[in-house]
């Protein structure tokens, strides 16, 4: 856990990417914290990249690196659509570690309105070929619904499925529950 800590520590203070947000989600049982970064800087403009962590009552935590190309709704056409992949590396309570690279997308609609609110699903998968270790598969979905607080501010609820297939155990689930969320911009 140190050294993840230390990795986000680094991304942070030095380099060519630079914060551009954060998205922090808790329910009773789980806590996710994304760092969001400005992709222009690396010549990928339109393309989210995050790093962050999950964390649950189990004491499982899981460390995440994401990048996800997606188009911009724009007046006249209220869809995002995206598509991206997303690393995982976990240590379970279980004495247990999972691992995978899985590559999934998002689908999201933008309400019209004076207050701009939206729908969106999210989903990666990963199969065995791109599971490392004891990891089979590791399978995450989420779905929320976000209210424009601020330009640069959306509130959200929503729920996240999370589980891993393990070797010699069998199905693990990580997450099952709703959550409220909040992803500013800076």
């Amino acid at each position: 856990m140190r050294k993840v800590c230390l990795l986000l520590a680094g991304l942070l203070v030095g380099g060519p990417v630079h914060a551009a947000g954060v998205d922090i989600s808790v329910s009773d049982k789980t806590a996710n914290f994304v760092f969001l970064f400005d992709s222009s800087s690396l010549g990928y403009g339109g393309a989210d990249i995050g790093i962050g962590g999950f964390y649950n009552e189990n004491k499982d935590w899981v460390a995440t690196g994401n990048l996800l190309v997606s188009s911009n709704p724009g007046s006249g056409n209220p869809w995002q659509i995206g598509v991206g992949t997303k690393a995982y590396y976990g240590e379970l309570d279980i004495d247990e570690s999972a691992s995978a690279i899985a590559l999934g997308g998002l689908l999201r609609y933008v309400f019209p309105g004076d207050t701009p609110m939206g729908i969106a699903f999210e989903g990666y998968t990963a199969p065995s070929v791109t599971s490392f270790g004891d990891t089979e598969r590791f399978r995450e979905a989420m779905a929320r619904f976000e209210v424009e607080v601020v330009p640069s501010t959306r509130g959200y609820v929503g729920y996240r499925w999370m589980e891993t297939r393990l070797e010699g155990i069998g199905k693990y689930r990580l997450d099952d529950e709703f959550h409220v969320g909040i992803r500013v911009f800076f």
